[in-house]
């Protein structure tokens, strides 16, 4: 179920879901949040609040709680942040101690003279297949290894990475974001000596699952958990519909200054945006929203999506914060050549209608893991 725990905040409020997902109904954390949220609405000081409870459930030995509250501690704050990296790492720790029962190995992928992170999870060691899982913009690999429960029993074995501009491929590798991400997921592939596999996309991944597909024939089925059309649309979701077309219009003409000059005072006044530009620009390496949103125009599936032959599952939640609903008709019509094209639409009615699924994220994964059976050869 998806809370709403601090309602004149959405991104707030998908964050706290987000990471409590699998310990929302603990006592405890019930305990913690009674605490934090009048916290957070008095003083909004996001980092100090979860970090403290974070340290005091790790004192605890409370590993799983300590784990989201560290992830949530981490989440605003910018690389040059002189605590970014030491949170991660306080975040990555608790983690591995929560969830000891995981068969993972790690690996490092070489990758433009340095490397990427990686995790192959054995579910079944007779497994014949692989599935791939692509996190998005925000994301450590980590955080999706939620899903690995839900592989019990079946024939895949499971591989993580973070790529560009994810995670400790950013954090600590200083990797960039890139929108040519079949570059990094074939060298996942050739490392592992892959003859094929399917491919999940989380979130922004969603879009890089896609564009992956178009380019690596090795990917057999592709799962979108969410759709992802088109990055420009996601970071101008939240600007009024005359400021998105003027800022269109100065992408185009390359008017960098004017656009920097309409961009910049507007950002402190939406919480969404602020953090979209603010993790944007770390992402991207870029420093001011011209420059940015010019790299963010080239994520998208716009023009590629016809050279997906693939199967394709996508995902989508009505109320989606991030992806703008009205973009899946687009996504749908660019992906003609599929040899499959399925779609799954969650609502309030059905839950699951917030950004991946956020606060159900069971419904998604059992709609995945039905559409990965069901194409099986």
């Amino acid at each position: 179920m998806f809370y709403e725990y601090i309602k004149a905040n959405p991104q707030w409020n998908l964050q706290i879901n987000r990471q409590l997902e699998e310990i929302k109904e603990s006592p405890k954390v019930k305990k913690d949040l009674a605490y934090a949220i009048p916290q957070l609405e008095k003083t909004k000081a996001w980092d100090k609040t979860w970090y403290d409870l974070a340290i005091m459930r790790e004192k605890n030995k409370d590993f799983p709680i300590a784990c989201a509250y560290f992830g949530l501690a981490q989440f605003y704050l910018s690389s040059d942040d002189q605590n970014k990296s030491l949170l991660v790492h306080r975040y990555l720790d608790n983690f591995y101690r929560s969830h000891t029962e995981i068969d993972y190995k790690s690996y490092q992928v070489p990758y433009q003279e340095t490397f990427l992170p990686a995790i192959k999870v054995t579910i079944n060691p007779n497994a014949n297949k692989t599935l791939m899982i692509i996190n998005g913009f925000d994301s450590f690999m980590e955080e999706l290894l939620i899903a690995v429960n839900f592989f019990k029993g079946t024939d895949y074995n499971i591989i993580l990475f973070d790529g560009p501009g994810q995670g400790r491929a950013l954090i600590d590798n200083d990797i960039k974001f890139t929108p040519y991400f079949e570059k990094p997921v074939s060298a996942v592939i050739d490392y592992f000596n892959l003859k094929e596999v399917d491919a999940m996309g989380v979130s922004w991944g969603g879009y890089f699952v896609v564009r992956a597909a178009a380019f690596e024939k090795r990917i057999k089925n592709v799962v979108c958990f969410d759709f992802f059309y088109d990055g420009l649309n996601t970071f101008l979701k939240g600007f009024d519909q005359s400021i998105r077309e003027k800022i269109r219009h100065l992408i185009t003409a390359k008017e960098a200054l004017s656009l920097n000059d309409l961009v910049s005072p507007l950002l402190s006044q939406n919480d969404n945006l602020k953090f979209l530009f603010t993790k944007g620009y770390d992402n991207t390496g870029t420093h001011d929203p011209y420059t940015l949103l010019a790299e963010i125009e080239k994520h998208t599936i716009k023009n590629i999506g016809h050279l997906v032959n693939q199967n394709v599952l996508l995902l989508a939640g009505e109320d989606d914060q991030y992806v703008p609903f009205s973009d899946l008709a687009l996504e749908q019509r660019e992906l003609s050549n599929a040899k499959t094209l399925e779609t799954k639409v969650f609502t309030k009615e059905t839950g699951g209608e917030q950004h991946c699924q956020a606060g159900r994220y069971d419904l998604a994964l059992q709609a995945i893991q039905s559409f990965l059976l069901s194409h099986a050869e």
